[in-house]
């Protein structure tokens, strides 16, 4: 019984914890957070937050660990979506639903360390993405011979991401499968047949 009830009040502590941080970094920025307004924030002491944490710095790290562990878990057990595949084949057994689905649950602290400038959640995101990319296999035998594959990788890649924070902060935020379907239908457009869609909406509301 003993153990349960610490474990319990553990969790309590580290949501209040939590809540406290998403609100704190949003008011202030990270930088100019600190210990002390956190746990006032929280309502717990000092001490109970070194037990815990060395200092702000650990706690960011353990927040963005978290969340990249997790991902990286989720990209180890689904595969990755095939781009032509008819999209009710894979809607739910799939990498990037999974982590569509994952995000939504935590979107709060999601959304907060993507936009984090101190954050380097962004960018180990990324590399898992690229990770999940290069382990893929080629949808079509044509090749561009004279395109710099970094640039590839890069474009691809912020081009997910940047969707996931836009989404991430919509009022209210998409459900992931609604998420998950706009993402799918956007790696089968071009640049090209994008911009057309921007360019009507625009001429459309004029």
């Amino acid at each position: 019984m003993a153990i349960i009830e610490t474990n319990t009040k553990m969790l309590e502590t580290e949501i209040k914890l939590q809540k406290a941080f998403i609100a704190l970094v949003h008011q202030r920025g990270f930088d100019h957070l600190s210990v002390q307004q956190l746990t006032q924030t929280a309502a717990i002491s000092r001490g109970t937050f070194y037990l815990h944490y060395l200092d702000k710095y650990d706690l960011l790290a353990h927040y963005e660990n978290s969340i990249v562990t997790d991902i990286a878990d989720i990209f180890r057990r689904y595969p990755k979506p095939a781009q032509h595949a008819p999209k009710a084949a894979d809607a739910e057994n799939n990498a990037f639903y999974q982590l569509f689905k994952y995000l939504y649950r935590q979107r709060d602290l999601a959304a907060l360390l993507l936009n984090e400038p101190a954050s380097q959640m962004g960018t180990k995101v990324k590399e898992l993405i690229s990770s999940v990319l290069i382990s893929a296999t080629p949808q079509s035998a044509e090749t561009v011979h004279d395109f710099p594959p970094a640039f590839a990788q890069e474009i691809v890649t912020k081009g997910i991401i940047d969707l996931i924070i836009f989404w991430l902060h919509q009022e209210p935020v998409l459900s992931p499968k609604a998420a998950y379907r706009i993402f799918q239908t956007s790696r089968d457009l071009t640049p090209a047949q994008l911009t057309n869609i921007v360019v009507r909406s625009h001429q459309s509301r004029a």
